[in-house]
């Protein structure tokens, strides 16, 4: 009794010890996550910042530039590659053999003995071994399933980065046509409180009517009002880039973002160029969603193999060695162990693994249907938004650049009254924002395309193509 009980006050110790460690590791853990997250690590610190005033600063950035950071710091993209190396792990346990079971049978009291846990020649042990076999394929068969599960979530990452770069091409173009917007809007309205000012004096010497006052005075609120406006849609645009991008340089919110872009090259962009027919191909080819599709489909066939080869049963086999407990001391034999398939032959598993084969084939039907009007409706609003642009903009450019002129000089020279200087400029102003409306418009319809055929088809010639080449 006296070993039996250091064995167990051994044991408790040990035991102890164990979950003592544990929480130290645990506690270790928790503090090196804790520095992470507060000031000692700047990078992810919400306090943190490279700006210790409250001055804005801006720093330009081309579109080559902010899709290399994408790749590099974006934190959906490196959980998505986290999530592959999860599934890739799956593979190596599906490859696993199983472990080999050790049963031992120790009698608590020998009566001819009268001793406990006798382990002598006279007491009574029991020792067995069996190793579980798996029969019919079942470790290839599971590997296979675990190598298409990685595959889809390959797929996915594919399918994330096309939507991340598809919305990080939007948002730069969006803010660059919008800045351009707001340097209008403060030029215009630096132009109008010059003549409010004017006609203030006027209306106060009474050579303005109070209407024609009121009216520039209303034309001024409603610039600084649409001005204002557009400014919160560029915070915004820029917040969603800086989530985007994720760098230590653009994290803080005084930061604003000056886009490099040369529009003669976005002109460049002809989407007549490529037939339609030609597009569905390319989709078909290389869009990451019916891949991944594809790759379910297979999936499920795997599975399917894999749900008759569990209809077989395994075989479990070893030696054993009874001490004492037989008809004569030290015997040794042979056990084997098979399941009898009699009532459970896996047949839920099996018909529900054919009949998930049968939904796959009709989602990927659903799919493919789907990116072939995606990418027509794409392809059709790029042609007419594209043809809409370049149709006004040389005429715009040219009539209204020499009427704004001519109505400057006519209302210097009170050629024209305030209110018809007011009507034009609105209209003017109009134009303008409508037409950098439209280059947005244009850019988001091109960058459709891209986003529809998963691959970069309509790019700047000078930027280099970044749209993610998944595999099968």
């Amino acid at each position: 009794m006296n070993v039996y009980y250091k064995i167990g006050i051994y044991l408790s110790l040990l035991f102890v010890t164990s979950i003592l460690s544990e929480e130290m590791k645990v506690a270790q853990a928790s503090e090196a996550l804790r520095r992470q997250l507060t000031d000692e690590n700047p990078r992810t610190s919400l306090g943190a910042t490279l700006y210790p005033d409250d001055q804005k600063y801006t720093r330009d950035i081309d579109l080559e530039t902010a899709e290399s950071l994408l790749w590099k710091n974006n934190l959906l993209l490196i959980a998505s590659r986290f999530q592959i190396d999860v599934k890739k792990a799956g593979i190596l346990q599906a490859g696993l053999y199983a472990n080999p079971n050790i049963a031992i049978d120790q009698s608590i009291y020998a009566e001819p003995t009268q001793r406990y846990f006798d382990t002598t020649r006279s007491g009574q042990s029991v020792v067995q071994v069996q190793q579980v076999f798996l029969l019919g394929g079942k470790i290839d068969k599971r590997v296979k399933v675990a190598e298409l599960n990685a595959k889809i979530s390959e797929q996915e990452f594919y399918d994330l980065t096309r939507a991340l770069i598809t919305k990080l091409r939007r948002t730069f173009y969006t803010i660059y046509f919008y800045k351009k917007a707001v340097v209008f809007y403060d030029q215009s309205i630096a132009s109008i409180e010059k003549t409010v000012e004017s006609s203030e004096l006027a209306y106060k010497r009474r050579a303005l009517l109070q209407a024609e006052h009121l009216r520039l005075k209303a034309l001024l609120f409603f610039l600084k009002k649409e001005r204002e406006d557009l400014a919160i849609k560029v915070y915004e645009r820029e917040a969603e880039l800086k989530v985007l991008l994720n760098d230590d340089m653009y994290r803080d919110a005084r930061v604003e973002f000056s886009p490099k872009i040369n529009e003669k090259q976005l002109d460049s962009i002809v989407p007549n160029n490529v037939k339609l027919e030609d597009l569905v191909e390319i989709a078909r080819e290389n869009r990451p969603d019916l891949k991944k599709a594809l790759q379910t489909l297979r999936y499920e066939e795997a599975n399917l193999e894999l749900q008759y080869a569990n209809a077989i049963p395994d075989l479990s086999f070893g030696p054993v060695y009874n001490r004492g407990g037989t008809a004569f001391q030290n015997y040794w034999g042979v056990t084997a162990q098979l399941t009898v398939p009699l009532f459970d032959r896996n047949q839920g598993n099996i018909q529900a693994a054919e009949k998930a084969i049968l939904v796959r084939k009709q989602e990927l039907k659903n799919n493919i249907l789907e990116v072939e009007n995606e990418v027509a409706v794409a392809y059709q609003s790029a042609r007419i938004k594209d043809a809409l642009y370049k149709r006004f903009i040389d005429a715009y450019i040219k009539d209204y650049g020499s009427l704004s002129l001519d109505m400057i000089m006519s209302y210097e020279k009170k050629y024209i009254t305030i209110l018809e200087f007011a009507d034009f400029f609105e209209t003017y102003r109009s134009s303008v924002v409508e037409m950098l409306k439209l280059q947005t418009d244009r850019m988001e319809a091109i960058e459709n395309v891209n986003y529809a055929v998963g691959k970069g088809i309509f790019i700047p010639k000078s930027e280099n193509q970044t749209y993610p080449k998944s595999e099968e």
